[in-house]
């Protein structure tokens, strides 16, 4: 019998492979005790600045970990794409949607969400299981930087308000219109935002404005109380999934969004914490910079010697020309 606060992880996959490693390594170095089992999802396509395969630390985690761990890898590819609401009942389709396949088959009461470009510090799985309660997931909430409500000049002048918190976003409240007004007022001072106002609030937010359209439980560190979500969540209910993309309007509704406010319409709620405290986060897939990426593996390649030289070890017996390049 699984233990009710046992912890599933689920991690989607394109490129960094000293990153992924990094990511899980520390995860397991300072969470270990809360694992139930590690599900891995491989995109179909990768990152070409990368020597070494990203699945080898699927080997090592079979050879070397006693926490169950599985990959996956779906037919399908819908990078930043609104997955086809018609396909939604086809299971090998929504495995294409990050997490939907381990969303579906854990058998714990837990999720972790995780990104693979992370340094986990302290034990932030512990934390969050003592401090979420009641609530729907626990993470740190809301992309406030491109958000017009968290400016207290726009927020006052418009919507007579506080500007809104992550820690207390429950807090605040705006009509269509007046959210519809934030976004054209912080385009005209070069605020940034994205252009939500162009269509998407007519399209998704006019009946219902909150909880706002950068506002989700952010996804490089998630728990989510599986058990109490995944009742309402597709392909069991009417919540569109946590880790599909949604277009609105001419831009899209980020990773979350549109499940948080699905799961708020259903009278659930999630909670704040300060994942900073427990982890690093890099970021940076290549696609635009060579440089950055490499620079983000190489500083991940340095930890991972210092700190796991038994994994690097085992590297350089399984991939010993990549290693030694």
């Amino acid at each position: 019998m699984t233990p009710k606060h046992a912890v599933d992880v689920a991690v989607n996959i394109f490129g960094k492979p000293f990153q992924t490693s990094l990511s899980l390594l520390s995860l397991l170095d300072r969470s270990r005790q809360h694992l139930n089992k590690i599900w891995l999802n491989f995109e179909p396509f990768g990152s070409k600045f990368d020597k070494l395969q990203p699945y080898v630390i699927h080997d090592y985690l079979r050879e070397r970990c006693d926490i169950p761990c599985e990959a996956s890898q779906p037919d399908f590819w819908l990078a930043r794409d609104t997955p086809d609401q018609e396909r939604m009942a086809d299971p090998a389709y929504r495995s294409a949607i990050r997490y939907q396949y381990a969303w579906e088959r854990s058998s714990a009461p837990w999720l972790f969400i995780m990104h693979n470009d992370v340094y986990f510090i302290r034990d932030l799985l512990g934390a969050m299981l003592g401090q979420i309660g009641d609530a729907a997931a626990i993470a740190e909430i809301g992309q406030c930087w491109n958000c017009p409500a968290a400016n207290a000049g726009l927020a006052g002048s418009i919507c007579a308000s506080a500007p809104c918190q992550r820690q207390h976003y429950q807090e605040f409240s705006c009509t269509a219109t007046q959210l519809r007004n934030l976004y054209r007022e912080a385009q005209k001072s070069e605020k940034f935002s994205r252009p939500y106002d162009a269509g998407c609030i007519e399209a998704d937010f006019s009946e219902q404005p909150w909880p706002l359209p950068e506002c989700r439980p952010n996804e490089w560190a998630c728990l989510i109380n599986l058990a109490k979500t995944r009742p309402i969540t597709v392909p069991n209910g009417d919540v569109y999934p946590y880790g599909a993309f949604k277009m609105c309007g001419n831009a899209h509704l980020d990773i979350g969004v549109a499940w948080f406010r699905g799961i708020h319409r259903h009278g659930m709620a999630c909670k704040h914490i300060n994942v900073r405290d427990y982890l690093k986060h890099w970021v940076g897939t290549g696609k635009k910079s060579a440089t950055r990426y490499a620079q983000a593996e190489d500083n991940a390649l340095a930890i991972l010697k210092k700190r796991f030289p038994d994994y690097i070890e085992w590297l350089e017996k399984k991939a010993p020309d990549a290693m030694r390049s």
